[in-house]
C-alpha cells in the first residue's frame, strides 16, 4: 500500500534518523531505519525503550482522516494478526487530535512528526504520548489540507443545518435550507441583511470535511448523521478554541438594564445598529430557570456595535469592588443587571435558528450549548442540561 509521495517519505524518514518523533521520551530511541518505497511498506525501523524493543513497519501519508484509518484499519489488523511480534504503524507529518483517537480506541499503531506516538504490542512493548502540537510548519503536501475546516467560517452553517435536524439531507436541501433560514431571520429582524446563504461546491467541501471526521455518512445522495452528540462534542472541542480567541476582542459595559431577559433586550436594542443576539447562560433562562447568571453575551455583527454601547461605562476594579461590597451587605441595586459583554462573532451563523423569548433574540440551543462548553466552569453544567433536556429530546423526536 505504499503510496505516499516521495518528498513526504523522506522527510519522515530523515525525521526518524533525528529521533524528532520520540525527542523527549527519556530511553526511547529509532535505530535502523530503512526505506523500502517498492514493498508493502514505506519503511521500516526498530523502536527501542530501555531493554524493550520491537520492529516496526511503517505506513506513510501526508494526512491520515478518520474515515481513511476506518479504510485501511481492517488490513492492518490482518498483518498484525499473522505477525503477533511487531508494530504496523500508520506515520504522517502531522495527525489530528481525531486520527489520534480513533487509532487509540481502534488499536492502530501511530507516530507523527508533532512527537504523538501509540505503540502497542501486547506483551511485548507499549509506548504512548498524544497531545502534542506541531512546532511551525510541518504538513509537506499540498493535499494534505484539500478538505475545508468544517468547525469554523462560513462551512460550520452546514453543521447548523445537520444539528438542528439530523434527518437524511441531500447537497441541494442543505444550500436550500440555508436560503430558507435567511428569508426566516429578515423576517424575525425585518431591516437586517444577513445572509446564510454559501455555494453548492462550498456545501459539498463542508460534507466532504465531515466524512473524512466521520460525522456524516453517504447512503446514496443523502448525507447521513449517524451519531449527532458526538458531532456535537467534537465541535464544541474546536470551538472552544476560536470562542477564547474571540474573547480578546470583545469588550464589557456595566449593565444598567437589570437582570430580566427582556428589559436587557429593550435596553439595548436603540444602541444597535442591525442585527443582535444574547448568548450564554441567559438565553437558557426560559429552559434551565436555576442558572445564576454573572455575565451577558451579546452578539453584534462587525462594525455595528454602536458607540452608544461602547459609552456604557466599563466594569473596572472600583465598581466591581463597589458592587461586590453591596451583595455583602445585603443591597441590591435594582437597576444594575450581571456586566454585558460584546462579542463580534467569528461568522453570522451564529445567528441560525436564533428565537424570540418574548421581545428578546436568543440563540438556538445548539449555539447556546457551544457558548456555554466554551466558558467551561459551572456553565458545562447548564450545557449538559441543555443537551440532555433540550436538544437531545428534540432530535429524539425528529426521528
Amino acid at each position: 500500500m505504499a503510496t505516499a509521495s516521495n518528498s513526504t517519505e523522506q522527510i519522515i524518514a530523515a525525521a526518524l534518523r533525528d529521533q524528532i518523533p520520540v525527542n523527549g521520551l527519556p530511553g526511547v530511541s529509532i535505530q535502523n531505519v530503512r526505506e523500502q518505497f517498492e514493498q508493502p511498506f514505506d519503511i521500516s525501523f526498530e523502536l527501542r525503550s530501555g531493554s524493550s524493543r520491537v520492529q516496526v513497519l511503517g505506513e506513510i501519508k501526508p494526512a491520515y482522516s478518520p474515515r481513511l484509518l476506518e479504510e485501511i484499519g481492517p488490513w492492518i489488523q490482518r498483518l498484525k494478526s499473522l505477525r503477533a511480534d511487531i508494530s504496523v504503524a500508520v506515520i504522517a507529518p502531522i495527525l489530528s487530535p481525531q486520527a489520534q483517537a480513533y487509532c487509540i480506541q481502534n488499536g492502530i499503531d501511530f507516530l507523527d512528526l508533532a512527537g504523538n506516538v501509540f505503540v502497542n504490542v501486547p506483551g511485548k512493548f507499549t509506548l504512548q504520548r498524544n497531545g502534542m502540537r506541531a512546532r511551525g510548519q510541518i504538513n509537506t503536501s499540498p493535499g494534505s489540507e484539500r478538505n475545508v475546516n468544517v468547525y469554523s467560517g462560513r462551512f460550520s452553517r452546514v453543521l447548523r443545518v445537520l444539528l438542528e435536524n439530523p434527518k437524511p439531507w441531500t447537497i441541494t436541501e442543505i444550500a436550500r435550507e440555508l436560503k430558507a433560514e435567511s428569508t426566516r431571520f429578515s423576517e424575525r429582524v425585518p431591516g437586517s441583511d444577513v445572509d446564510f446563504r454559501i455555494s453548492l461546491g462550498s456545501v459539498s467541501k463542508a460534507i466532504a470535511g465531515l466524512q473524512d471526521q466521520l460525522g456524516v455518512r453517504r447512503r446514496g445522495t443523502a448525507v447521513i448523521v449517524p451519531e449527532p452528540p458526538r458531532l456535537l462534542q467534537q465541535w464544541a472541542d474546536k470551538y472552544k478554541e476560536r470562542y477564547r480567541w474571540r474573547l480578546r476582542s470583545s469588550f464589557q459595559t456595566v449593565n444598567p438594564f437589570g437582570r430580566d431577559l427582556e428589559a436587557i433586550a429593550k435596553g439595548i436594542r436603540p444602541m444597535v445598529q442591525g442585527a443582535y443576539v444574547l448568548s450564554g447562560a441567559i438565553a437558557t433562562t426560559s429552559d434551565a430557570p436555576f442558572v445564576d447568571i454573572d455575565i451577558v453575551d451579546v452578539f453584534v455583527l462587525n462594525g455595528e456595535a454602536d458607540s452608544k454601547l461602547r459609552d456604557l461605562k466599563s466594569p473596572d476594579a472600583d465598581y466591581i469592588g463597589a458592587m461586590a461590597s453591596l451583595k455583602v451587605r445585603g443591597i441590591k441595586r435594582p437597576n444594575d443587571g450581571p456586566p454585558l459583554r460584546i462579542i463580534t462573532p467569528y461568522d453570522a451563523g451564529v445567528f441560525m435558528y436564533s428565537k424570540q423569548v418574548g421581545m428578546a433574540p436568543v440563540v438556538s440551543p445548539i449555539q447556546a450549548y457551544l457558548d456555554l462548553y466554551a466558558r467551561g466552569g459551572r456553565d458545562l453544567k447548564q450545557a449538559e442540561y441543555l443537551l440532555n433536556n433540550v436538544i437531545q429530546p428534540k432530535w429524539t423526536a425528529a426521528e
